[in-house]
């Protein structure tokens, strides 16, 4: 493994530990501010702190890398209105475990918008690694709610983005393009807020507080080294480091909530990291090819 990819993968890594950060502070915003409002405000602050940041590289900026970051602010738009809103009618494990589902949509999704069919060996990651995410979460479940559509939604939302960031962030400057990203999201979530007029509200320092760590802590930074990731690596390799946010935010669970530690858990973190593991074997990618080729004789 080059040095490169092990940057990738820290990256990657480190992307998903801030975003399962993110699921405590938005539970905790969400009881006192408006879902749309919410969300406008954490990526406006994004947005102003990655323009002050490149602010020097704007002129680089063409229309192909603004078309590319306007798809991904779409996609990125679409899964945290729907996870945001999801939050308001379930819990934050439940709201995790079919997120997380997005790890066995990442084949269909990629088939879909690539126009390319999924290895065996992309396949058979996704399915462990979704095995995985059930033995850590399963125990949390109960009966249906209204926020499980949401989080369904996001989910496929979710595994969209993943296949359009793969493909984009290999082509252009990463530092623009989650500029681009921000800012459409911002946008998009601004005039959501004003069509259903959420915005009538006071925020308190501690509120305030929270709004600017989401903003910095969990859009402008984790965007970024995803990106800087996903060039490095494979678009399945990605999909399956990024699920390592249900396993940290079971983590923080644990040593935040004093959330039981159970048996569960240890063995779907180990399968998760089975799924890596497979997912980088190159015997796994030989007998993915040899499958194929049989299946042509």
């Amino acid at each position: 493994m080059n040095n490169q990819k092990s940057l990738g993968i820290i990256a990657l890594l480190i992307s998903a530990f801030l975003w399962a950060t993110a699921s405590i502070f938005v539970k905790q915003l969400i009881e006192d501010i408006p879902p749309c409002f919410l969300l406008a405000a954490r990526y406006v602050l994004a947005a102003v702190a990655t323009i002050i940041i490149y602010a020097k590289r704007l002129k680089k900026i063409k229309k192909d890398m603004l078309i590319a970051g306007f798809w991904m602010g779409l996609f990125l738009f679409g899964q945290f209105i729907t996870f945001t809103i999801g939050l308001q009618y379930t819990t934050t494990s439940r709201s995790s475990f079919l997120i997380a589902s997005y790890i066995i949509l990442l084949p269909l999704a990629y088939w879909i918008i690539r126009r390319k069919k999924p290895g065996v060996n992309d396949i058979l990651v996704a399915v462990v690694c979704m095995i995985g995410i059930c033995f850590i979460l399963g125990g949390n479940l109960d009966g249906f709610q209204i926020g499980d559509l949401y989080c369904v939604a996001c989910a496929a939302d979710y595994a969209a983005y993943i296949v359009i960031s793969a493909k984009y962030s290999r082509r252009y400057d990463g530092g623009l393009l989650n500029l681009i990203q921000i800012t459409t999201t911002a946008i998009l979530a601004t005039l959501c807020s004003l069509l259903v007029q959420d915005y009538h509200i006071s925020i308190t320092p501690g509120q305030f507080g929270g709004l600017l760590y989401l903003a910095i802590g969990c859009s402008v930074i984790p965007f970024f080294l995803c990106i800087f990731g996903m060039k490095r690596v494979s678009t399945t390799t990605s999909g399956v480091l990024l699920s390592f946010e249900c396993v940290f935010t079971s983590i923080m669970g644990i040593l935040v909530l004093n959330e039981k530690m159970y048996w569960q858990f240890a063995i779907g973190g180990g399968i998760v990291v089975l799924a890596f593991i497979l997912s980088e074997m190159p015997l796994m990618r030989m007998i993915s090819k040899k499958s194929i080729r049989l299946r042509r004789l």
